[in-house]
C-alpha cells in the first residue's frame, strides 16, 4: 500500500513538474513574440522617420542556416558537360584550374571558381524544355522561358542551395532562332561543410541597410519583403556560402550578408540585374 501511494506522489510530481516546464515554455515564448514585436514596430517608426515604408509584418523571424564551404566537384563538372554538349564528351586540363571539354554539341570550359561556359549548336529542339531540365539538375530556379517571334531570348535563372536561392550565382541561356548557341554561370557543388557563425537577424539586416541608405542616398521608399538566401563568396579557387537577407524594396533588391553585415545592391525593379 505504502508503495501504491508513493508511486502515485511521484507520478503527482513528475505532472506538475512538466505542467511547470510547459507554462514556463509558453511564457518564454510569449516573452519572445512581444519582444520581437515591439522591435518591429520600432523599425518601423525608425524607417517612417527616414521617409519610408516599413510593414512591421514583413520582418522574418527565421534563424539564418549556416555559411558552407564548398570543395570544387569534378564529376559535376563532367555531367553538366555531358547534359550541354552530348553524351562522353573529351576533356582536357589546361592548367589553373581551367577544364576543356569538347562534344558534339560544342565546347566548354569550367574553372576551379566555379563559372562555366558553353557555346556551340546545344539545342535545337525542345530548348524551353531542355533548359528547364538542365536548372533541375544543377540546382537553378526554374526561368520563364518566352522566345520573340523569331526564336531569340536570353534568360537567366538564379542558383539555389539547400531550397534557398544564391545571390551572384546564376546560369544564363542565349537562344538564337530556337536553337541553345550558349550557357554561362557558376556551378555549384550540392554539398559542402557547415560554417558555422553568429549571424544578423532580419532585424539586424534592416538596421544595415537603413545606415548604407544614410550613407549613400540610396533611392527607396518601401519594404516590402525580407526573406533569407546564401550569398556566393569566391576568392581564386574557393568558393563559399554565407548567409544572407534580401532586402526587397520598390526601387531594387539589397543583400545583407549575415557574417559581415555588408550590404550589396541587387536586382533593380526597372531594369535587368542578378537575381
Amino acid at each position: 500500500m505504502e508503495r501504491f501511494r508513493l508511486k502515485n506522489i511521484i507520478i503527482l510530481i513528475l505532472v506538475l513538474l512538466n505542467a511547470f516546464l510547459l507554462f514556463s515554455l509558453a511564457q518564454r515564448r510569449t516573452a519572445e513574440r512581444d519582444a520581437f514585436h515591439r522591435t518591429a514596430e520600432q523599425l518601423a517608426a525608425l524607417f517612417e522617420e527616414d521617409g519610408m515604408t516599413l510593414d512591421p509584418g514583413a520582418i522574418s523571424r527565421d534563424v539564418p542556416p549556416d555559411g558552407v564551404a564548398l570543395v570544387r566537384d569534378a564529376a559535376l563538372e563532367e555531367q553538366a558537360a555531358a547534359f550541354l554538349l552530348g553524351d562522353a564528351p573529351v576533356s582536357l586540363d589546361q592548367g589553373g584550374g581551367i577544364f576543356h571539354y569538347a562534344g558534339a554539341a560544342g565546347e566548354a570550359l569550367f574553372r576551379s571558381s566555379g563559372g562555366f561556359e558553353a557555346a556551340g549548336t546545344l539545342a535545337a529542339e525542345d530548348v524551353e524544355d531542355f533548359c528547364r531540365d538542365f536548372c533541375k539538375a544543377f540546382s537553378y530556379e526554374v526561368p520563364e522561358l518566352r522566345l520573340d517571334e523569331e526564336g531569340n531570348g536570353v534568360f537567366t535563372a538564379p542558383g539555389v542551395y539547400g531550397r534557398l536561392p544564391v545571390f551572384n550565382c546564376a546560369v544564363t541561356f542565349t537562344v538564337e532562332n530556337h536553337v541553345l548557341t550558349a550557357v554561362s554561370g557558376t556551378l555549384l557543388p550540392k554539398t559542402g561543410t557547415a560554417v558555422p557563425g553568429e549571424p544578423l537577424s532580419a532585424a539586424g539586416a534592416l538596421t544595415a541597410f537603413q545606415r548604407m541608405r544614410r550613407e549613400s542616398a540610396a533611392v527607396a521608399s518601401t519594404v516590402t519583403d525580407v526573406r533569407l538566401c546564401y550569398e556566393l563568396q569566391t576568392a581564386g579557387a574557393s568558393m563559399s556560402l554565407d548567409p544572407a537577407w534580401r532586402i526587397v524594396t520598390d526601387t531594387e533588391d539589397y543583400y545583407v550578408n549575415c557574417f559581415t553585415g555588408a550590404v550589396t545592391a541587387g536586382a533593380s525593379r526597372t531594369g535587368e540585374g542578378p537575381s
